[in-house]
Formats: C-alpha cells, structure tokens, sequence
C-alpha cells in the first residue's frame, strides 16, 4: 500500500458545512479513499465511488456523513479533486 495524498475538503449541506480530511492510497489493484472528520475515521470509498467499508461504531453525530444526500456530494467533491 502507498499513501498518495492527503487532502482536506469541505462540504457544505443542509445549512451546514464541514470539513474532510480524505487519505488517498494506492493498494496495487485499486486506489482507496479514507475519509476522516476530526480525526475520526468513518469510512473507505473506492476511486468509482464504491463504498468498501462504514465505520458504524463512530459517534453519531459523525454518521451524518452516512446519509446518502452527503455521501454524493462528498463522492461529487472527491472526484473533482481527483
């Protein structure tokens, strides 16, 4: 596994708006996206927009991230970062 890059992005949804740091890694077969919110790690996402992995026993006021209004537009904003 390499690390790519490490990037922040901030969302905005819902009158809200908050920012991502997203770790981009290159596994050989396929590159991933950790998504962290304040260091909180809540989910993994392939580069097609695939979710791998759900971090469900993050608090809850992290797994806003999981409603799927927000996980687009975070996919939305990863792919034009890419």
């Amino acid at each position: 596994m390499e690390n790519l890059r490490t990037q922040l992005i901030l969302l905005k949804w819902e009158g809200k708006e908050d920012e991502f740091q997203v770790e981009e890694k290159d596994h050989g077969d396929m590159v991933v996206y950790d998504i962290f919110r304040k260091d909180q790690y809540l989910l993994t996402i392939a580069c097609d927009g695939s979710i791998l992995f759900m971090n469900f026993d993050a608090p809850e006021r992290e797994k806003e991230v999981f409603k799927l209004s927000v996980l687009h537009a975070l996919i939305d904003a990863i792919r034009a970062e890419a």
